[in-house]
């Protein structure tokens, strides 16, 4: 678990990417044991999905530090940034738990002077992470020792990854607005979900890579992939454009009421079907070529 560029310094983020995912799933046997509901502003679900949805972030972002070129110098800061997203997505998803086992919601929880602070000091950890998460992203767009499939499958990624980021703040915003009023801060309007558009690209900084991944299990170029990275990076941005739409105009998730709303899932779906159709032809031109060389 050693930074490939120097053998002897240890990498922060695989592991505190392995110790947050190895967290989640522990909280797994606990919350079956408990028999409480998997939903709720308090319950077992985020210490789970936090800590597994953040380990595959630091994860991933392990990975992509290891491409990035560049001057000793410019390696340092990167080594600096990792260790500062590793301490501070840690030490969030740790109170998250915290709170989880003292029976307290972790998010927008301002009913104690305790629980304030530690609600504060949460939003105030993800202001870390997203500085170091906003220098990764521009660092993507240099020099990177990776073919150009899985370049463009990392800068496309990160750039979902800061949308997401970004939405989350609004989403913030948005919550503590509501409950100084007294509402629920995780609805919009009627039955919009404030939380959907946040997670519909939050994980895209995995999805590209591991789709560049599969691709080259068949007889794909390189060009042919960078071609279907843009395609479903079009059709990812038409999910987040969907998502948003169905929050703000307070319907639920799937609940498509407008031809907007039918538009944009229509949209997505072809962005993503597109590569498929071409991969599945080159398949068949295969199979045909194969076939006729055959004794």
């Amino acid at each position: 678990m050693t930074d490939k560029t120097n053998p002897n310094l240890i990498d922060p983020l695989r592991w505190s990417g392995m110790f947050l995912i190895a967290l989640g799933l522990l909280h797994i046997p606990v919350w079956i044991l408990d028999g409480s509901d998997w939903e709720g502003s308090v319950s077992w679900r985020k210490p789970i999905l936090f800590g597994v949805s953040t380990g595959l972030t630091l994860w991933s972002l392990s990975w992509l530090q290891r491409s990035f070129c560049g001057r000793p110098r410019l390696r340092l800061i990167d080594r600096w940034g990792g260790w500062m997203m590793a301490f501070a997505l840690v030490l969030e998803v740790g109170l998250i738990t915290f709170q989880a086992w003292r029976g307290e919601a972790s998010h927008f929880n301002q009913s104690t002077g305790f629980n304030g602070a530690i609600d504060g000091w949460m939003l105030a950890l993800i202001c870390i992470a997203f500085v170091g998460i906003t220098y990764y992203t521009v660092r993507t767009f240099g020099k990177l020792k990776l073919e150009n499939d899985y370049a463009l499958s990392a800068r496309v990624g990160m750039l979902f990854l800061v949308a997401s980021c970004l939405i989350g703040f609004v989403i913030s915003s948005y919550g503590y607005r509501q409950t100084s009023v007294g509402l629920p801060p995780e609805t919009v309007g009627e039955s919009g979900v404030a939380k959907f558009p946040h997670g519909v690209a939050i994980h895209a900084i995995q999805i590209f890579p591991a789709m560049v991944f599969l691709m080259r299990w068949f007889p794909t170029s390189t060009n042919f992939r960078v071609t279907v990275v843009r395609w479903l990076s079009l059709g990812m941005l038409c999910q987040i454009i969907f998502a948003s739409y169905q929050t703000m105009s307070g319907f639920a998730r799937y609940d498509i009421q407008t031809s907007t709303g039918v538009a944009l899932v229509v949209a997505g779906w072809l962005c993503a079907l597109v590569p498929l159709a071409r991969l599945m032809v080159k398949g068949r031109r295969l199979v045909l070529v194969k076939s006729n060389h055959s004794p």
